[in-house]
């Protein structure tokens, strides 16, 4: 009976790592690799101060329908680049972050030199 039981458990094993080796979300993921790296560091610092209150997993389904950030490693290199064009434009024209609430949380508010680090950021992104 031990002898059926540790080969039931080794071909479950086997089974297991062949369908994690042959996984088709590998595709997805390299994607995301390439998004994660096209998002620089400084735009992800930006992002996290002033845009991932609202938008990521938990905001308001609003915020979430426009910028959905928990998500955006998983964008496509043309969603990605429209989507950080339309928050350089947000930015740049101030309706983002709210007035509301940058009225309670000032610090929020990017400054004029984090906008254009987002805006020449979006502009560096190509659609394809």
């Amino acid at each position: 009976m031990k002898k059926i039981q540790i080969v039931f458990v080794a071909i479950i094993a086997i089974v297991i790592t062949s369908v994690m080796l042959s996984n088709p979300l590998q595709a997805v993921s390299e994607k995301q690799k390439a998004n994660a790296a096209a998002i620089p560091d400084s735009v992800k610092s930006i992002l996290a101060n002033s845009c991932v209150p609202c938008h990521t997993t938990g905001g308001k389904d609003i915020a979430l329908a426009a910028w959905d950030l928990s998500a955006i490693d998983s964008y496509s290199t043309k969603k990605l680049a429209k989507k950080a064009r339309s928050m350089c434009k947000a930015i740049r024209d101030s309706s983002m972050p709210p007035a509301k609430f940058i009225a309670t949380h000032p610090e929020k508010m990017p400054t004029p030199a984090q906008a254009k680090v987002i805006c020449n950021w979006a502009r560096s992104l190509k659609e394809k």
